[in-house]
């Protein structure tokens, strides 16, 4: 064939576009030629400021490979006595983080350590997949609670910088405030855990509103992590009260490119939700946009009082806040009556999940939208990122006709404000918000995931990608660094695209949601009134079906994506108390031919076992539409082929996926 075929590639320039053609045309223009593209369209979404009628997400032909790594123990949340019964009517196993202790710790190539929000923080051992409580929060905390709200009980945790030498680790969990008795915890089932001189701080509450729930930040210290079990003390740090059950403290990180010595080494930084204040009409409806409380905000803290002695000393006394040196916080020099000075960005929902890319230096969060957008941000100091006057790349209204709705879903659509600008108390004159580098409807799913720019090994040809998800639905997204890096402008309307990634489970093609759907039944989960899935109700996505007409069958798969130390990416579901792991990228199938005699061609594609593809072909690049060939292929390996006769006109080829 080299002799016989030159080879070039053309550019269209769609808006729903093929990205480009592979062109192989014959050396003698007496000869026929082949057009080889990829499958189906690369779909770009460019937003135009406006609600989508329709889907904008969809598949590229990239399909990963995924495999069951653990299996959890059974766990059920406390709705009444504890301990509770085991409710398989329910979430099986609320996994919601799985992270590595830092690289020089002795153990963390032989372990990962788990948390299940239902209570227990588990050492999970890697040659043996088994599960070792290591801390019982319900047993610890007399006013533990785990219900209701989709975040309430054990929420995460995050290991010191030197953990290595100092075994120190912190976490969040969410209090009952209303329970009667002392908050001050016990060691009765924690017999390491020497609880002489731990006391509590007075909550720090929002500027309106009742408090229902306390998310608490505690510092432990470990003085023995070659075990398993805890042996130590603990220091309560922070306690912030919420106006709902909804929306706590989510997420805590260090900076991975601090080193000691660096101004921010140490600094510890929490993404924390308003705690369902801004979805509501009045006096709570502006606490993520207010500099006077930590709600909707992303904190930076020091917790090690010692490490910067010249820095401010937080109210109750247990962290400095950074506000000397070559980084202070942004807002540290403003005058505010009860400013906050711990206020590193603002204007958030819930900001659940926080990841920071070393290579490039960007903290991108993902924040949960109300009823119509989620989001990636790109956190950049001091910017106010809108909400809860803006959800995704629109204006939202709470309360009265148009309650929960943007801009373009009111009747008549509502123009976007002009000048683009929002008040806030004291900051002189008016602020611009920032917009996400990436968002996607509620046409796509519920609630976005946490989110990772991959640079493990298992998947080279994935490097540098975005990858995050949909909780309810449980597909799964990614899109381009170098996008979202030019999505990161001025530019509200300028959305980096975002991919569909397809899922493969033992060599066949299969929808996550439906591997979380079999392993909840196969567990002995039992099917909710009105669904295959724990949590249906309140018109989730699930309730319906798929951008590609598949239904889902009610409830959420409730996932969540972990990257730890090995950087790889992890998928843990509530609903069946799975951990899976993504082993291997299937790229997009490319068409050779390979001509044979009397005019025959074969067509020859990478394929995915028990699959259907359907061959297309069309005379000229520009015409509109493409004539299906006879027949479509089921894959039997990762192979597949179809043979066509050749007429005297030129023929453009290309292979579709099909549902």
């Amino acid at each position: 064939m080299a002799g016989r075929f030159t080879v070039s590639r053309v550019s269209f320039p769609f808006d729903l576009r093929i990205k480009r053609f592979l062109v192989i045309r014959p050396a003698n223009p007496g000869h026929w030629a082949l057009l080889i593209a990829l499958v189906l369209a690369f779909v770009s979404f460019r937003a135009f400021g406006q609600y989508p009628s329709t889907p904008q997400i969809f598949k590229d032909g990239t399909a990963l490979a995924i495999e069951d790594y653990a299996s959890a123990p059974i766990s059920s949340m406390t709705t009444a006595a504890y301990p509770p019964a085991t409710n398989y009517g329910n979430y099986l196993g609320r996994l919601n983080f799985l992270r590595s202790e830092p690289a020089n710790a002795p153990r963390t190539s032989e372990r990962f350590f788990v948390n299940d929000l239902n209570r227990n923080l588990y050492v999970l051992t890697k040659s043996n997949k088994t599960f070792t409580i290591y801390i019982n929060f319900e047993e610890v905390y007399p006013k533990f609670v785990n219900y209701p709200g989709y975040s309430g009980g054990i929420v995460t945790f995050a290991f010191d910088p030197d953990y290595a030498s100092n075994g120190k680790f912190y976490t969040i969990h969410t209090e009952n405030p209303a329970r009667s008795g002392s908050a001050v915890p016990t060691n009765g089932s924690l017999h390491g855990f020497n609880v002489t001189g731990y006391t509590l701080t007075p909550a720090v509450n929002p500027p309106a509103g009742t408090v229902v729930r306390e998310a608490v930040l505690v510092e432990w210290t470990d003085t023995n992590i070659n075990n398993a079990t805890f042996e130590g003390t603990a220091r309560e740090l922070l306690r912030l009260g919420c106006n709902n059950v909804i929306h706590p403290m989510g997420d805590l990180a260090f900076n991975p490119l601090a080193h000691p010595g660096d101004s921010d080494y140490g600094n510890l930084y929490i993404a924390a939700g308003e705690g369902g204040a801004g979805e509501v009409a009045g006096a709570t409806h502006t606490t993520p946009q207010r500099l006077d409380t930590l709600h909707g905000k992303i904190l930076r803290i020091t917790p090690d009082t010692n490490a910067h002695p010249a820095d401010g000393l937080a109210a109750n006394g247990r962290y400095r806040i950074p506000t000397t040196g070559p980084d202070p916080n942004p807002f540290v020099s403003l005058t505010l009556t009860n400013l906050k000075k711990e206020i590193f960005a603002y204007g958030f929902k819930n900001p659940h999940r926080l990841s920071w890319d070393p290579p490039s230096n960007k903290i991108f969060v993902t924040d949960i939208g109300l009823s119509s957008w989620e989001e990636v941000n790109i956190i950049v100091k001091g910017a106010n990122y809108g909400y809860a006057e803006r959800e995704g790349i629109e204006q939202v209204f709470i309360g009265g006709s148009n309650n929960e709705k943007t801009g373009s879903q009111t009747t008549p659509p509502t123009p976007f404000p002009n000048p683009d600008s929002l008040t806030v108390t004291g900051i002189v004159g008016s602020v611009t918000p920032r917009y996400p580098v990436a968002a996607y409807s509620h046409r796509e799913g519920d609630g976005i995931t946490s989110g990772f720019v991959y640079r493990g090994s298992l998947m080279p040809q994935m490097d540098g990608k975005y990858f995050f998800g949909d909780i309810t639905t449980a597909r799964l997204f990614y899109s381009q660094l170098s996008d979202l890096i030019a999505s990161d402008d001025s530019n509200r309307t300028n959305l980096a695209p975002i991919h569909e990634l397809q899922v493969v489970y033992n060599g066949v093609e299969r929808r996550l949601y439906d591997l979380v759907r079999d392993e909840f039944v196969h567990k002995g989960g039992i099917r909710p009134s009105g669904g295959v899935l724990p949590g249906n109700g309140g018109g989730l996505r699930t309730d319906g079906i798929d951008p590609y007409g598949v239904a889902y069958g009610g409830g959420r798969a409730d996932i969540r994506l972990a990257m730890p130390g090995d950087g790889e990416i992890y998928i843990l579901s509530k609903s069946d108390g799975m951990i899976r792991r993504l082993v291997a990228a299937i790229a997009p199938p490319v068409l050779q031919a390979q001509p044979g005699t009397n005019g025959l061609v074969t067509l020859i594609w990478a394929s995915i076992s028990n699959h259907h593809y359907r061959l297309q072909y069309k005379s000229s690049v520009l015409d509109t539409n493409w004539t299906d060939l006879s027949g479509d292929v089921t894959a039997t390996n990762s192979v597949a082929t179809k043979t066509d006769a050749l007429s005297a006109a030129t023929r453009f080829y290309r292979v579709v996926l099909l549902p």
